[in-house]
């Protein structure tokens, strides 16, 4: 079976333990080539990336979940998305050459969180802060579940030049059970076994079997994930028509036309005199109709 860019699904028959695992191949390298991301920012980004995909699956909703890091020093923007298709897309903002020690540090001064935008118009959008804890995100983020959700989660994610993996595991409600916790720390044991280059290089039903061949786990079929960004050139027009009349016109005094990117997938919109005049004819015509 080929394990590239999916998420599965397991269950512990014998505990009340569920589990994910997602691989992030191709995806993640269309992310990384889009932009010129150092090193350490290339490692951050792809282990948000992971932990959105984890997320969006385990959580039940359908919409959009993003995880946001926003901070003064040399990382300024961490953002990961993640619907509950899972189509993904992320993107970092930073300066100057910073290194992992750094951005870490950065990332304990900033502001951490989980934000779920439903598409249903009726239900609300939630936001949850996270506070950084241990040295990781995998760490605050196995922090924020117990804390906020009373609800015992782990994460085992390694990021290569090619590649973004990740292991969740988390305890189910509680039932019947009296041994709950004792299975709970029974697997995680195990699974703190786990080597970075297994995590990286096994596939799903190898891994799986390495770690739990002891336990009854029933597998789910994979589901694809992959790199979607939403942009357009409707999308683009709106943030023309939010910049304004006065702005665009500015901007467009030397120049013949205004291109417009995409800042997660470089994708470029080019709009010319014509097209804007367009723009804000439709746009004020929309504001003065009678609703």
């Amino acid at each position: 079976m080929n394990n590239k860019d999916n998420l599965q699904k397991f269950i512990f028959e014998n505990a009340s333990v569920r589990g994910e695992l997602v691989r992030i191949d191709q995806g993640f390298q269309q992310i990384m080539q889009q932009h010129n991301y150092p090193p350490a920012i290339r490692q951050l980004l792809g282990e948000a990336l992971v932990a959105a995909n984890l997320l969006s699956s385990i959580i039940k909703f359908e919409g959009r979940l993003t995880v946001q890091f926003q901070g003064k020093g040399k990382l300024k923007l961490l953002l990961a998305q993640c619907n509950h298709e899972l189509q993904f897309r992320g993107l970092a903002q930073w300066t100057g050459e910073p290194d992992l020690a750094e951005l870490t540090d950065a990332l304990q001064n900033g502001t951490l969180a989980i934000m779920i935008d439903p598409i249903s118009t009726g239900k609300q959008r939630y936001q949850g802060i996270v506070s950084w804890q241990g040295d990781s995100l995998a760490r605050s983020i196995e922090g924020y579940f117990k804390d906020s959700e009373q609800l015992p989660t782990r994460l085992w994610i390694e990021v290569s030049e090619s590649s973004a993996v990740g292991l969740l595991l988390q305890i189910l409600p509680k039932d019947a059970s009296a041994n709950q916790t004792d299975d709970w720390e029974h697997i995680t044991q195990l699974t703190d076994t786990l080597k970075p280059e297994e995590l990286l290089h096994l596939d799903n039903a190898t891994l799986l079997h390495r770690l739990y061949h002891q336990e009854k786990v029933r597998v789910f079929d994979p589901a694809p994930v992959e790199f979607r960004c939403t942009c357009s050139a409707e999308k683009s027009e709106n943030a023309l028509l939010l910049l304004g009349k006065e702005e665009v016109d500015e901007e467009l005094r030397d120049k013949q036309q205004i291109l417009v990117t995409c800042e997660f997938c470089n994708r470029q919109f080019t709009f010319d005199r014509v097209d804007i005049a367009k723009i804000f004819i439709r746009g004020n015509d929309a504001s003065t109709q009678v609703h």
